[in-house]
This record gives C-alpha cells, structure tokens and sequence, in this order.
C-alpha cells in the first residue's frame, strides 16, 4: 500500500513539472505545436528504449486491441494540449487547469460504476470535497458565463478529453497489462501522438524548430512519459477512484504552489480555502 502512495507522489511531481516547463514555454512565446511534437518524440523512444521486467505474450494478434487503444488515446492526448492551448488563451489557465482536473469524475466512475471498486463512507466524503476544493481553487468564476460559447465548449472538450485520457489507463491497467507492457503501451500513445503532431506541424508548413523549443519539449517529454507509467503502477496497487482523486488534488495544490513561488501568482480568499479543502480531501481519503 505504501509503495501505492509513493507512485501517487511521483506521478504528482510529475504532472507539476509539465505545467511549469508548459508555463515556460508560454512565457517564452514558443510555438507550443512543435513543443509538444518534440516531447511526445522523446516520450516514445523512452518508452521503448526502457526494459520492461513484464513477461508478455509474443503473439501479436493478442496485443492488437491494446495497441489499438493505445494509439486512439495518442490521438486523445495530443488533441487534449491542443486544446487546452486554445482554452488557456480563452478561459485563462486557472479555469483551464481546473476543467482538466476536476475530469476525475470520468475515471472515478469508470472505476467504482463499471469496475465494481467499492469504497468506503470516509472515501465518498473524501472524492466529494475534492470537487469543492476544485471549485474553490477555480478563479474567475463568473468570466465562464460572460465568455461566448464557443470559450465554453473548449471547457467541455478539455473536460472530456482529460477524463477519457485517465480513464483509458485504467482500462489498459484492467484489460490489458498482461497483454503489453506499460512502456509498449505508453510508447505507442506518445508515438500515436507524434504523428499527430508532426501533420499539424506540416500542415502549417512551419519546420524549422529553435533550440528552446526542442531543449522544452525534451524537457517536458521525461515527465510527460512517467507520469503516467506512475499512475499505472499506483492503479495496479490501488483502488482507482483514490488514485485519481488524489494525483489530481495534489497536482492541483503543487501547481498552486509552484505558481506563487515561481511565477508570483497570488491566491483569492477562496482559493486559500480550496487548499484548505484539499488537504482535507487527501486526509479523507488515505487516512
């Protein structure tokens, strides 16, 4: 069980360390199109290049289906930044970060409704003051119902594209994980991506790529990859809905964190009481 929490942690750490090189690159008005190729390029041939200790079946015919699912959710995942690209330029990033991590609905359900993954009295508690905690930390809450339609259905994608991209690593850990290896399975998502990246960046007809753009995309491309071998490794020692609850409140508090000392991003009354909420939400849940 303790090693489960250690996973949650890295996986935290992780997903903190992609917003603050993402923030980075935005302060540097690099083209986050070629970023984000860059890192799901190296992502992939780390993937692969990684030994796996797994024992999986040779016959290909057997992995199919989960490679297939790997690639739709390289598709998911790529398309997912893009949009939350576009949704910070609209919604701000408070409100798009928000959107992508209160997504845990998504695989929560996915994993007590359809995986039968029973819960206790102080964990319903605890995956509910998650979302208060999510609401509270959400800044500028009245911007979404003056903001046009079109800044809101960016809102809606981003939710659903971050769930469907959770909930599909627990499938695979659920489905799939004695078929394929972890990093077969992540190096085919981030591969699936790549190719996604590159018929944007072509289609654009931008090719040529800076130095900053490939140092971040390197950088973001490491924690992009273990992020989610994490959250496996913590989904195959855990129950799902806490992992998901969990990894998403304290990414939240971390970015939260980071933001202040990093970036000089202050917090509204509320907020703070989001964070409050938050630590609440983690003791709920683990205690």
């Amino acid at each position: 069980m303790m090693s489960g929490w250690i996973y949650i942690l890295l996986s935290s750490v992780c997903s903190v360390a992609i917003a603050h090189f993402l923030k980075a690159a935005e302060f540097k008005k690099l083209d986050t199109v070629k970023v984000l190729t860059v890192n799901y390029v190296i992502a992939a041939c780390i993937a692969f290049l990684t030994p796996s200790g797994a024992e999986i079946p040779s016959n290909i015919s057997e992995q199919i289906p989960a490679l297939l699912l790997a690639a739709l959710v390289g598709v998911i995942f790529i398309a997912n930044f893009f949009i939350y690209s576009k949704s910070v330029s609209k919604n701000g990033v408070g409100i798009s970060v928000a959107a992508m991590r209160i997504s845990l609905l998504i695989p929560v359900l996915l994993s007590t409704i359809w995986y039968l993954e029973p819960l206790e009295t102080r964990q319903w508690i605890g995956i509910g003051s998650v979302f208060i905690a999510l609401f509270l930390l959400l800044p500028n809450k009245r911007k979404m119902i003056r903001e046009p339609l079109s800044a809101a259905w960016l809102l809606v994608l981003l939710f659903v594209g971050t769930g469907l991209g959770d909930g599909s690593l627990k499938i695979f850990e659920v489905e799939f994980l004695s078929l394929v290896s972890k990093e077969q399975f992540m190096g085919t998502v981030f591969l699936s991506s790549t190719v996604v990246g590159l018929i944007v960046i072509f289609a654009k007809g931008k090719f040529k790529f800076t130095r900053q753009e490939l140092l971040l995309g390197a950088l973001i491309g490491v924690p992009n990859l273990y992020s989610a071998i994490f959250l496996i490794e913590a989904l195959e020692r855990m129950n799902g809905a806490v992992v998901y609850s969990t990894i998403n409140i304290l990414t939240v508090l971390g970015a939260t964190l980071l933001g202040m000392i990093r970036w000089g991003d202050s917090l509204t009354v509320f907020q703070w009481t989001g964070i409050a909420a938050t630590i609440i939400s983690i003791l709920l849940l683990v205690s």
